[in-house]
């Protein structure tokens, strides 16, 4: 099977426009760097028998830092390689100014959930994520999207512009894929050394060990786990915090019933790791 390339808006919609209209449309937004965690979005979109489309592009409206923006990994040719070896029906590798044109101003502002985990850290992160994939969908127009659930919050921020927005896309998440050490799969990985990922493999160990401890405040068991990660070498946490899976609530006690998550966010050698994992 044919893995096409589509470099620009037009030839997109020409690729496009030559499906069956019973056809329908899976997308798997990704900034590239293909890892196993991306393979299994393109998996679930595979096996529901959707014409995959994989979209590569390093979107700068949700980078507040800027060096940020310039060491993000990339791998362009690779990437093309895995995705042919995949059977991706299409790869669209948009340019920055197709998709920010020269006076662009307009911009998706979520105003409840935004500011609060990442958001509190990264200032207009999750705007810049909320617009970027609105225009994959008003292009793309797919049926379904994939996200994998290490990115929660967002996962969390994008089902609900969907439903916002009446927009009609069916927004599939995938659990977190892990290495053996349990290391959440991720882009960035490739700026660690091998230190680098010996610290960075604590912080699933260490959530581990707390799931099944028993504490009543959440604040005490998000203190209890700090303490662990910093004894293990995680010493530059930007956030714990406990979180009720489906309305990202700060409870102050945890009440048996409630589905929780344990979110963090740390920096392993300049590197900006997340995580999340069900409490309960």
């Amino acid at each position: 099977m044919q893995t096409n390339i589509a470099r620009s808006l037009l030839n997109l919609k020409k690729n496009l426009s030559n499906l069956k209209k019973s056809q329908k449309i899976g997308l798997v937004p990704t900034m590239g760097c293909i890892h196993n965690g991306h393979l299994e979005l393109i998996k679930k979109c595979k096996k529901l028998k959707y014409f995959t489309v994989v979209s590569i592009f390093v979107n700068p409206a949700q980078f507040n830092n800027q060096k940020d923006l310039k060491k993000y990994p990339s791998q362009e040719k690779k990437d093309i390689e895995i995705l042919k070896k995949n059977d991706v029906d299409l790869v669209f590798f948009p340019k920055t100014k197709q998709m920010y044109p020269l006076g662009y101003s307009t911009y998706i502002k979520e105003i409840n959930f935004s500011d609060i985990l990442c958001g509190k850290y990264r200032k207009n992160h999750f705007s810049g994520v909320l617009t970027i994939v609105l225009k994959l969908f008003l292009i793309v127009k797919p049926y379904a999207a994939f996200f994998g659930e290490k990115d929660f919050q967002q996962l969390f921020l994008i089902k609900k512009m969907v439903k916002d927005f009446n927009l009609g896309v069916k927004i599939i998440g995938i659990p977190t894929v892990r290495d053996s050490n349990g290391l959440a799969l991720s882009s960035r990985n490739k700026l660690l050394n091998a230190r680098g990922l010996e610290i960075a493999k604590q912080i699933y160990l260490n959530i581990k060990k707390i799931r099944n401890l028993d504490y009543k405040y959440t604040k005490d068991l998000e203190l209890y786990l700090k303490k662990e990660l910093k004894k293990s070498g995680l010493n530059n946490i930007e956030y714990i915090e406990i979180r009720e899976t489906n309305s990202l609530k700060h409870p102050k006690s945890i009440i048996r019933g409630k589905t929780l998550r344990i979110f963090i966010a740390v920096h392993v050698e300049g590197v900006r790791l997340i995580d999340n994992c069900k409490l309960n």
